[in-house]
């Protein structure tokens, strides 16, 4: 029964292990299928195989970190290509992608924040879609209302804050935006007024033009004027007005004014102020403050020295003035690059040729050796010499020191040493600069104190002398490409150490320097040389008389000779570095106004063109005759022009002229049909496109001179060349073309001579670059006028204007 039971043991061991080895195979598989899973991309599935492995063997360290290392590896690549697909606008890949990290590791926090990042972009995305449409309606406080819960809650989406800088930019146009009269008030206008009320004036003006004026309160009601021009703006007209009455006026709108009077209570009252940071690249800002306060006479202004800017506040005109000054000043300096050559020349030659002989000979007797009583003969001493000792000395008791020896020398040494520095300098204008090729020599100094006892206490102190090449240059630059150059060159060398009786020891310093000041052009090489030190040394060491004796007395001499020559050759060579150029003519000269008043341009009347004048016999069609009134008639009121009849107050009658294309009445049958004029281009661009618009004629026969001015608007076009067409080059006759483009003003003026021909032919050819988008825009003519070769008038008549779509 024993041994029953003990096989029975042995054989549920053997069950029991077989059991643990297979467990342990299939453990170990499992765990190498989940790795190859992983690395086949089936990473749910392989991480499943791994997490079962090391649950199954709990135990085994390697399992686990197998499982840590990776789920760590397989959550960082999901989520690097969930970035990437965000980055791409692939919101929903992104998302799934996400899932399926939390699916692996649920408590991941990179996924579950970006999957709320994610819910909050797609509700972000129709914000920003409404705002945009608000925009696109110019709606810009209700499209940045919209905006701003996104900037709230991601202050760094980038679609919302490139739509909140087109808000601020469109926003910021049209409030900086001076208000200008429409080019209708551009148009020629013909007044003439004899003392008359200018309430009455301003009254007729806005009749008969529809400008809308508004008179302030305190003008006076007996201010006249008398004014009598012809072919002017209405915009002059009115200036003129101003000017005579001592009023002043500001653009409410395209077509309404408000006139007050001239005064300086006035004008802090109605004069409108900006302010205008001008951030400074190169000019110092305390001088520019300086020279604002001198000229502009600008109160309100600051300086930022941290941010290099002036800030001021004043006029319009003002603030334009004072950017022109700016632009003129704030230049940077320029700056010149110096090749510099710094050669030393050192030649030597030493020669040391004849027959050395000794220069002294030594006779001496030889003492005697004496053994004293007792001693030894080692031990014999040299006894002193006596003089009766000298009586038995012969050539065998006297020695001679030195030992005579005659040298023969023959002996001749060239050496050349050549040193160069060649360094390179760049050096702003008027700057100093300074370079050193060489080394500090240490000089110590010692100082002994003495002491009242015991030994005096030595201090040693150390000083360097700068050894070398030292090269001190200033350049000037100036306007025609020519630099002047201060040069300071010094050349030193160390010489012969010097000891005194405290122990210090110094050198002695050889040096060569000189200093001067030259003028080159760009590129130009100038070699200084001269800085020359010779050196002629001879010596003869010969036997007395024998050396003496001619020819015969080289062999009893000994010639020594050293010649040196040292000179120093400085080459320079200037290239300038941004050099600065003669400003424009237009930045170095402007108006400025008067003393009382600041103004950007100059007042001046530019002739438009043509009107006819009418009067009370034959007035113009749609004119009202102005009727003469009473001075007791009742004044205009002080805000609100009010309907009425023109007045003057005096015999001659006050006529207004509105302006008119077709005036010139032609006498000539042949020009009873008016000339025609059409436009040929493109309806449609895109922002950035060019455009070309052609202005055609049907027939310019009989015409000598053309001109027309052109009105766009300067905000949508640009407008960059006027080109001739053939209409005035009959058979290839010679012409003429003057012409003016006014960006600011949105208008082109053309002047064409010649000789007209006939058929469709083209007149001018325009060129504009489309600079903003726009719901549409035109370009039209404004004045147009024809002559023909009498000088009489032709009847023409003006295109309609062209419209252009603008799109994105």
């Amino acid at each position: 029964m024993l041994t029953l039971h003990w096989k029975s043991k042995l054989n549920a061991t053997i069950v029991l292990l077989a059991t643990i080895l297979l467990a342990g195979c299939a453990t170990q598989a499992m765990h190498n299928k989940g790795l190859e899973l992983v690395q086949e991309g089936k990473f749910e599935e392989g991480l499943a195989k791994l997490e079962a492995a090391s649950n199954a063997d709990p135990d085994n360290v390697p399992y686990r970190q197998d499982l840590l290392r990776s789920r760590l590896q397989v959550t960082n690549r999901l989520l690097a290509r969930a970035s990437g697909e965000m980055a791409l606008g692939h919101y929903d890949v992104a998302q799934s992608i996400f899932e399926s990290v939390l699916k692996i590791d649920k408590d991941n926090r990179n996924a579950l924040s970006a999957i709320d990042a994610l819910a909050m972009d797609k509700r972000h995305d129709a914000i920003i879609a409404e705002a945009r449409s608000l925009f696109e309606k110019e709606e810009f406080d209700g499209a940045r209302s919209t905006l701003k819960p996104v900037l709230l809650e991601n202050s760094k989406n980038s679609q919302a804050v490139v739509l909140l800088r087109q808000i601020d930019e469109q926003q910021n146009k049209l409030q900086m935006a001076e208000p200008s009269l429409m080019r209708k008030f551009k148009k020629p206008v013909s007044l003439q007024f004899r003392d008359a009320n200018v309430k009455m004036v301003f009254e007729a003006l806005s009749r008969t033009t529809g400008i809308n004026v508004l008179l302030d309160k305190d003008i006076r009601p007996d201010i006249k004027t008398s004014i009598f021009v012809k072919d002017v703006s209405v915009e002059d007209a009115i200036d003129l007005i101003l000017m005579q009455s001592q009023l002043e006026k500001k653009i409410l709108s395209d077509n309404t004014l408000y006139i007050y009077p001239n005064t300086p209570a006035k004008a802090k009252d109605f004069q409108d102020l900006k302010i205008r940071s001008f951030h400074l690249v190169n000019a110092d800002p305390k001088l520019m403050m300086t020279m604002i306060k001198t000229l502009l006479k600008t109160k309100d202004i600051f300086v930022h020295e941290k941010t290099n800017s002036v800030v001021m506040r004043d006029t319009p005109d003002a603030i334009h003035l004072a950017e022109k000054m700016i632009a003129d000043q704030d230049i940077a300096d320029p700056e010149v690059m110096l090749e510099v050559e710094v050669l030393e020349i050192s030649r030597s030659r030493l020669s040391d040729i004849g027959a050395q002989f000794p220069s002294q000979l030594t006779f001496a007797p030889i003492p005697s050796l004496v053994n004293a009583p007792g001693t030894v003969a080692a031990a014999a001493t040299t006894t002193q010499l006596t003089l009766n000792s000298l009586r038995g000395i012969d050539g065998s008791n006297i020695s001679i020191s030195p030992i005579p020896a005659i040298t023969l020398n023959a002996m001749l040494q060239d050496s050349d040493t050549n040193i160069l520095s060649s360094p390179r300098l760049r050096v702003r204008n008027r700057e100093k600069a300074k370079i050193m090729i060489g080394e500090r020599v240490p000089m110590i100094t010692n100082a002994i104190t003495p002491v009242a006892t015991g030994t005096p206490v030595i201090t040693g102190t150390v000083t360097y002398q700068d050894v070398g090449l030292k090269l001190d240059v200033e350049p000037d630059i100036h306007l025609d490409n020519e630099v002047t150059i201060k040069i300071g060159l010094e050349v030193s060398s160390l010489g012969l150490p010097v000891s005194n009786g405290s122990g210090s020891t110094v050198y002695r310093v050889g040096t060569r320097n000189t200093s001067t000041s030259l003028r080159l052009r760009d590129g130009e090489t100038q070699i200084l040389a001269g800085l020359i030190t010779d050196a002629d040394t001879s010596t003869v060491d010969k036997i007395p008389l024998l050396g003496q004796i001619p020819l015969l007395g080289h062999l009893f001499s000994n010639d020594n000779g050293n010649k040196s020559k040292t000179e120093i050759i400085l080459s320079i060579t200037p290239h300038i570095v941004g050099n600065s150029k003669l400003a424009d003519a237009r930045e170095t000269e402007y108006w400025s106004g008067t003393e009382s008043g600041l103004r950007s341009n100059q007042v001046v009347l530019k002739p438009l063109g043509a009107v006819s004048l009418g009067n009370s016999a034959n007035p113009l069609p749609g004119v009202p005759v102005p009727h003469a009134v009473t001075p007791s008639a009742p004044p205009l009121a002080s805000t609100v022009p009010l309907p009425g009849t023109v007045a003057a107050a005096s015999s001659v009658p006050a006529v207004v002229v509105v302006p008119q294309v077709n005036t010139s009445k032609n006498t000539d049958t042949s020009a009873a049909q008016p000339m025609m004029f059409s436009w040929q281009g493109p309806n449609q661009a895109k922002v950035g496109d060019k455009i070309s618009l052609s202005l055609n004629t049907q027939s310019a026969q009989g015409v000598k001179k053309l001109g027309f001015q052109i009105a766009f608007d300067p905000d949508v076009l640009k407008a960059l060349d006027v080109n001739e067409g053939d209409s005035l080059k009959h058979n290839n006759a010679q012409s003429s073309i003057s012409k003016n483009i006014n960006q600011g003003g949105g208008e082109i003026s053309v002047d064409l001579s010649g000789s007209g021909s006939s058929g469709a032919t083209s007149v001018v050819t325009i060129t504009f670059e489309v600079v903003a988008a726009a719901q549409g825009t035109s370009v039209s003519i404004d004045t147009i006028t024809a002559t023909g070769g009498n000088g009489e008038g032709i009847n023409v008549t003006a295109p309609e204007p062209h419209a252009i779509v603008i799109t994105q």
